[in-house]
């Protein structure tokens, strides 16, 4: 058995407990950006994240916050109420391409010490993209034990084309590509040790459900397409991995331009004029 999964019971003798859901949760999104030395273009790279965080901040519930780690503050972030900062060291390329595992680390620390009360804990990729009613479904149903986003949209940021995500037969579900797919419920004001809980569970989304089940509390399904997974912008880390991401979406694109039309609106999206630096696709503002 993997030592994670060890440690993710013994938490959950010892110190976890039962849970206790309040009204009106606070969903909390911890958002792991590449610097600006690592990024292929940190212009893009921020492009791309300013995408994301409209799409959080058009979101139909009240209570949210946004928690971003990286080496280099991008260019509008400012700190406030419901945007901080948490800042990285320099990255060690001997250790890999990647330095997520330790922003991860740093945010879960930064919201055990700010965070108070019930919340949904999720891990958004700087490039990704919410359902404006997924917060406020989350907060209706607040099952106490957190979520796992089956169904959602595969897009490709620099011609706006869609591929169906766990929707229909021989579509792989949504978070079996994207690690924006979690919401674990962590209780900040009752809870002890936090941020090791969420170290437990870990930013790799394919351990998500057994390493919640493992902890007391199984993910349960959102039952609508509830996330959009952005693509060839060149930013994404499964780029710089050599995996092409492509090939899934040729084998299910969306190809009626009427369905997709309707799907952009859904997601409060459209397609520009002209592309800009982060794509085709841009949240529609205010």
């Amino acid at each position: 058995m993997h030592p994670k999964l060890l440690l993710a019971g013994a938490y959950r003798t010892l110190f976890l407990g039962p849970p206790a859901p309040q009204t009106d949760p606070l969903i909390l999104w911890l958002i792991p950006m590449v610097g600006r030395a690592n990024a292929g273009d940190w212009e893009r790279a921020c492009a791309v994240l300013a995408e994301t965080l409209a799409s959080i901040e058009a979101v139909r519930y009240a209570n949210w916050k946004v928690l971003l780690c990286s080496q280099d503050r991008p260019e509008g972030f400012v700190d406030g109420p419901r945007h901080q900062f948490v800042q990285a060291p320099p990255q060690d390329m001997s250790k890999g391409i990647s330095d997520q595992n330790i922003k991860a680390r740093l945010l879960a620390e930064h919201a055990a010490r700010t965070c108070k009360g019930f919340t949904y804990v999720s891990h958004l990729d700087a490039d990704d993209l919410i359902h404006p009613d997924l917060p406020g479904w989350i907060a209706a149903d607040n099952n106490g034990s957190g979520y796992l986003v089956e169904k959602g949209y595969m897009l490709d940021a620099s011609s706006g084309r869609l591929a169906r995500m766990g929707t229909g037969t021989g579509e792989m579900a949504f978070w079996t590509h994207c690690g924006s797919s979690g919401y674990f419920a962590v209780d900040f004001g009752r809870q002890k040790f936090p941020a090791f809980h969420l170290r437990l569970i870990g930013k790799g989304h394919k351990n998500y459900i057994g390493r919640s089940a493992r902890l007391g509390r199984p993910l349960s399904l959102i039952p609508f397409p509830a996330m959009m997974y952005l693509v060839n912008h060149g930013e994404n880390m499964q780029s710089r991995r050599g995996h092409d991401k492509l090939l899934y979406l040729a084998q299910n694109e969306v190809t009626d331009p009427a369905e997709a039309a309707a799907i952009y609106a859904e997601f409060g999206l459209r397609l520009r004029k002209e592309a800009g630096k982060g794509g085709v696709i841009e949240v529609i503002r205010g």
